[in-house]
Formats: structure tokens, C-alpha cells, sequence
């Protein structure tokens, strides 16, 4: 039998439920037999009745944490089959009452987890599918037609169940990677095909058919009057339009499809470059539709797309009209242009990301640089990374994180916000870095602070480090590029060729740019980490019986004063005027605390504790030796 969960109920709906209990003198575990937290129910509540639960607001929130608390929410909903099995019997009760072509029709059992980001409800769904073509009605007459059966529990409404999936918001992402938005299941349907709209291309409709849905949950938020004839659909739309379009892009259609041209990205790219970079991008989506978490672990900046690109274009001999510089830069430019064109998905999608401004990277978060603020940025973190390019920040920012470091990434060149920062975090005892290009630029950039900065990166030591610590096969030729600086320079190796921070990571990874950066902080340490990580509170150090003793003084309190909270919740509730709280406050402080110093039981504690405190050993205060006194 399934059971019941404290996680079921919105915020409110564990006392709907005790309100609605008629026989409010049972206890506590005979009105809760069926949840499944009744197991670490405290003794406490074990022969209380409902109704002085219901009494107390303050118990029933204690009620309600200490469930919670004790035992965590399932996560995953338990099927009673496998479900293969029940696949197969979802299509075989369709073919029961209908004349179907079994070897094409379709059905899946999707399991889900649901949970509230605005309260505590939390619980897991299933959702059964089947979707069948007919071959009992003329397909030139009926094409595009489609029955559906609706069921809440396996339960169908008078309707036939399309009553319950109507209303709320479906979205499914198609085979082109674009989201779409129904506003029913006749909406999703509709997107599938199954339309007889003279309107809808026939060749596209599919062949008439079944859809059956059963939705299994816990929580029917019913919707409507006492018919319940609709359901809150939406910890399931997604989940239940995203599996039909998946069923039914399987289904045959009016005629026959001679070739899909879903997947066909074969439009002609304007430049011979482009085709390069199309070839990489098409790689890459396919690879993220099967990984989505390479968006994160393998993210890339624009110009890091165009070193993975660059390779197999000297490979097949590629050209530049006039210098690489500016085929990269067109590269770059271009590549959400393509993304869009012909994926139909923004760069981000494919963890291809830009830099458009200046930001402060720690902790997960992110912050301008301002006027305002700097002073406040500079105590952030034990060191502060300077970084030329966002995208590079990004890349690195996971890592940072863990060793309580802040990235600054810049526009370009520093700004005069950018180079205050950089003197207020040496002032706050920080330890600074510069990351940049190893080019005209980048040399200018780690020259401009107010005061010398030293730079960590990137240079040709650094490619000489790197082939020492793990990467051996890397060579300059593979990071290097030939560009025409745009300053004088006296550099012989910078007057013609430079290397990016973009094309170390594109061929050694984040992980081995973020290698060379620990090692290179870490000679310009000391460290000081006293901001950022936190001594453990006292109370978290208390031993068992300091923890009983915290414990009883607390449960004692609440017992001598349980009686008159309960008459101030009441007093506090339906209040006809207005009241000073404050002043209420105030009123009821000075109430409670009568109550205290009358009881004879806080007299015997505080008589106690007082003899107590005469033989405990004397507190140790900052000017004392080490070690506790005794008397």
C-alpha cells in the first residue's frame, strides 16, 4: 500500500489535513498510521492528541520539523513492475480495444522527482505513454486525427480524461534543439502532427491514432470545483509533452518521410572558413545532447572554438586571405551567427561564451567593479587574479572557488576602477596576480598598475613549465600564432607571433592553465586565510551532556510556558485593530517573564547552577596562561 508523506503537503496543507481529522481525541500516530515518517516520530508526540496539536501553532511547527528532519524525502517513486514490462502490457490494453498496428505503436514509462524551490513540498511522479496508429479508419479521410484517454491514478475522468490535461504550459525541446510551448495536450499534439486542419501539411500529418496518458502522483492538486475535472499540471508538463514528442516522432506519418530533414544542416556557408567552424559547432552540439554537463566541465571562449578549429585547417592546407589575426577574428564573430542559423541554439548552448564587461568572479558570484564597492571587492579572497578576457575567467572561476580565490576579469586594459582594486587588495594584505596574453598587449596590461604587480601568465616560460608538469608534448607551434602587433614592441619573438590564453587552454584544458597559475601564486604567497575559513561554533563542540543540559533548560521553558503562548496565539489571532508591536512585544516579555521567576522549579535550577558555577574551572580570558585553573 502506498504511503503517505509529511513532503506531500503545501505550505499550510499539514494543517488542512489535521483540521479535517473529525475525531480529534485520537493521538498522533493513529491520525498519521499511513505516513511514512511516523517512524522517527519523538516520544514526545507519541500519546499526544490531535487537538492539542491543533491547539498550537508552535507544536504543530515543531510536528512538522522534527518529521522532516528525521527523515529525508524519497527520492526516487518505486514502480511496482519493470518497465519494459509494463511497456509492452500499455500497448497490448490499447490493442485490447482498438485496432492497432502494434509493431509500430510506442510507449514509455518516464519516472521524475518534483520539488518545490518556494516551500518544502517535495515527491516523486510517473508518467506512462502509449501512443498507437489505427487501422481501422481510412487513413485518406482520417490522417491527422488522434483519440486521446487521459488518466489521473489510473483513474479517467467523465471526459475521457483530456479534461485533466488541460490548461498550464508544456514545453519540449525538438529535434533541432529548439523550444516549443503548447497550452494543452491538444497543443503538443498539434506540434506532433496530429492535426486535421486542411491548413497543416498533409504529408507531414501523421497517420490517425491513440495517445494514452497516466499520470501516477501523490499530489493531484485538483483544480476547479468538486468535479475535478483539471489537475495542477505543472511539476508534470515538461515531462509528460517532452516524452510524447519523443513517441510520437516515431509514428508514421500521412506519407511516408523520403528523407528527415530535421537533422540536415547542409546550407552552404558564405566563407570556405565558415565550413570549418560549422563542421566543429555541429560536433560539439551532438556531443552536448549526449553530455549536457560538458557546457560546464569543457566551456570554451569564441576564440578558444577557433584553436580547436585552426588545426584541422592547416591540416587540409587552408589559406588566409591575409593573416591568421584577422581569419581568427572572423571566426569568432561568426560563430553565433552559425549557431542560430543552423542549429537553431544560441552559442551559450554549446558552452561557447563571450567577453562583453568587466566583473569580479568569487565564491559563485559575481560583482561589478565600481567606485562604490572596490573597497569592499578588495578583502575578497586570498588572492586576486587580474585576467584580460571574461571567457578565461569563466573557465577558471570552479577552481578558484575552491582555494577562496577572486578572478577579476578586465575589457582589454585596465581601467583606473580596475588599478584602485588592485592597490586597495594590497593594502588589505592580498596577494595579487596579472593573467594575460602573451602579446603587445598583454605586455601593456601587466605594466599598468599603480605599483608593480607581478604578472603569473601566460609566456614562453609558462610553455616550458607546462612541458615539465605534465603536458611533455606541448610546443610552442602548437599555441603560437603570427599577428602584426598593432604597438611598437622590442620583443623580437612579440614583433611577429604571439600566444593566447585561449589556445593554451584549447590544447591543454582549463586544468592545465589553472596548474601553472597554482604554481605560480603560490611563489608569491604567504596566504591568509583567516576570512575565509571560519572557526567552528562552540556549540558544535559541546559534549553530550552539555548538549542535555542546553536541551532540558530549553524543554523546561517550554513547559512552563506552553500554556500561556497557547492563550497569546489565540489572543494574536483575528485581532480587530491595530496593534504596536513593539509595545505588544514588550507586554508579553514582561508577562512570560513573571511566569519564569514565579516558577519553583527555574528557583531550584537557578539555585543550583549558582552553587554550580563556585567549583566549575574559571573561564580563560585572553590575558590568562594557557591551561584552566581549577579550585
Amino acid at each position: 500500500m502506498p504511503q503517505d508523506s509529511i513532503y506531500y503537503h503545501k505550505p499550510g496543507g499539514l494543517r488542512e489535513y489535521i483540521k479535517r481529522i473529525s475525531n480529534k481525541s485520537i493521538t498522533i500516530p493513529q491520525a498519521f498510521s499511513t505516513y511514512r515518517e511516523i517512524r522517527v516520530l519523538p516520544s514526545k508526540f507519541r500519546d499526544m492528541t490531535v487537538q492539542t496539536l491543533s491547539d498550537s501553532s508552535n507544536l504543530m511547527q515543531e510536528f512538522s520539523k522534527v518529521l522532516t528532519s528525521g527523515m529525508q524525502p524519497e527520492s526516487k517513486y518505486r514502480l511496482p513492475y519493470k518497465k519494459a514490462e509494463r511497456e509492452k502490457e500499455l500497448i497490448e490494453s490499447v490493442a485490447e480495444v482498438y485496432d492497432i498496428d502494434k509493431s509500430k505503436a510506442q510507449s514509455k514509462v518516464v519516472t521524475g522527482h518534483y520539488k518545490d524551490p518556494d516551500s518544502a513540498q517535495e515527491f516523486n511522479y510517473a508518467i506512462e505513454v502509449a501512443v498507437a496508429p489505427r487501422k481501422d479508419l481510412n487513413i485518406e479521410k482520417h490522417a491527422g486525427e488522434v483519440e486521446f484517454i487521459g488518466n489521473i491514478n489510473s483513474t479517467p475522468s467523465i471526459d475521457g480524461g483530456e479534461g485533466y490535461f488541460t490548461g498550464g504550459l508544456f514545453r519540449f525541446k525538438d529535434r533541432n534543439g529548439e523550444i516549443r510551448e503548447a497550452q494543452s495536450i491538444r497543443g503538443v499534439l498539434y506540434n506532433c502532427g496530429f492535426t486535421a486542419s486542411d491548413y497543416y501539411n498533409r504529408s507531414r500529418k501523421k497517420v490517425h491514432s491513440v495517445v494514452i496518458i497516466n499520470l501516477k502522483t501523490p499530489c493531484p492538486d485538483w483544480l476547479g470545483s468538486a468535479g475535478k475535472t483539471r489537475v495542477d499540471l505543472k511539476p508534470y508538463a515538461d515531462d509528460i509533452a517532452q516524452t510524447l514528442y519523443n513517441l510520437t516522432k516515431k509514428i508514421p506519418s500521412y506519407h511516408e518521410r523520403r528523407k528527415r530533414i530535421e537533422d540536415d544542416y547542409r546550407p552552404e556557408p558564405q566563407k570556405e572558413q565558415e565550413e570549418y567552424m560549422l563542421e566543429f559547432l555541429k560536433e560539439r552540439y551532438k556531443a552536448i545532447q549526449a553530455d549536457p554537463s560538458m557546457k560546464i566541465i569543457d566551456r570554451i571562449t569564441q576564440r578558444g572554438a577557433c584553436y580547436r578549429v585552426r588545426p584541422k585547417m592547416i591540416e587540409d592546407g587552408f589559406q588566409p586571405r591575409k593573416n591568421w589575426g584577422i581569419t581568427m577574428k572572423s571566426l569568432a564573430a561568426s560563430i553565433n551567427r552559425l549557431c542560430r542559423e543552423y542549429l537553431h541554439v544560441d552559442r551559450e548552448a554549446l558552452g561557447i561564451i563571450a567577453s562583453p564587461r568587466a566583473i569580479m568572479l568569487y565564491k559563485g558570484m559575481s560583482y561589478p567593479v565600481t567606485i562604490d564597492n572596490l573597497k569592499a571587492l578588495a578583502l575578497n579572497g586570498v588572492a586576486i587574479i587580474i585576467i584580460e578576457k571574461e571567457g578565461i575567467a569563466e573557465v577558471l572561476a570552479d577552481r578558484a572557488k575552491k582555494y577562496g580565490i577572486a578572478l577579476v576579469h578586465t575589457k582589454g586594459r585596465l581601467t583606473e576602477y580596475g588599478k584602485d582594486l588592485i592597490e586597495a587588495a594590497k593594502r588589505a594584505g592580498s596577494v595579487v596576480g596579472i593573467l594575460v596574453d602573451y602579446d603587445v598587449v598583454g605586455e601593456g596590461i601587466a605594466k599598468s598598475s599603480r605599483t608593480k604587480t607581478p604578472r603569473i601568465g601566460i609566456t614562453r616560460d609558462a610553455i616550458a613549465w607546462l612541458q615539465r608538469n605534465g603536458y611533455p608534448d606541448l610546443t610552442e607551434a602548437d599555441v603560437e600564432e603570427e599577428y602584426t602587433p598593432s604597438e611598437y614592441t622590442d620583443n623580437p619573438y612579440l614583433k611577429h607571433k604571439r600566444v593566447e590564453l585561449d589556445s593554451i587552454v584549447a590544447k591543454i584544458g582549463a586544468e592545465g592553465l589553472w596548474k601553472y597559475v597554482m604554481y605560480r601564486l603560490e611563489e608569491l604567497g604567504p596566504f591568509n586565510y583567516t576570512r575565509e575559513i571560519s572557526m567552528p561554533s562552540y556549540e558544535k563542540l559541546y559534549t553530550p551532556e552539555m548538549v542535555d543540559m542546553k536541551s532540558y533548560l530549553s524543554d523546561y521553558m517550554a513547559g512552563i510556558l506552553r500554556k500561556a503562548e497557547e492563550i497569546t496565539d489565540s489572543e494574536l489571532t483575528g485581532v480587530d485593530g491595530l496593534l504596536d508591536i513593539e509595545a505588544k512585544e514588550n507586554k508579553i516579555r514582561a508577562k512570560f517573564g513573571e511566569i519564569v521567576s514565579k516558577d519553583l522549579g527555574i528557583k531550584t535550577i537557578s539555585s543550583e547552577i549558582k552553587k554550580l558555577l563556585k567549583w566549575l574551572p574559571k573561564v580563560l580570558r585572553e590575558e590568562d596562561d594557557d591551561g584552566h585553573d581549577e579550585k
